[in-house]
């Protein structure tokens, strides 16, 4: 059933033009950011350096356009 759900939102994200492409993108990265925000803030034992650093916004820009490049590529093998 998983492997259908991922084949069905593939083809979803095919249909979709550049601009929605990275709408959707940056959707999922702002969830995945909560969610390691909520991780953060439960472990008690995190360096405060670490979290201070991977909260900068170079590093948030960084993931977001390491996402992108991984469709891109993604997008590019299934053109060819």
């Amino acid at each position: 059933m998983v492997k259908r759900t991922n084949q069905n939102i593939a083809s979803e994200i095919d249909k979709l033009n550049e601009n929605e492409t990275l709408a959707v993108l940056q959707y999922i990265s702002q969830l995945l950011f909560a969610r390691i925000s909520k991780q953060k803030s439960s472990n008690l034992q995190s360096d405060e350096l670490i979290v201070s650093l991977s909260d900068t916004y170079e590093n948030k820009r960084a993931r977001q356009v390491f996402e992108w490049e991984k469709v891109r590529r993604q997008n590019v093998q299934r053109a060819a």
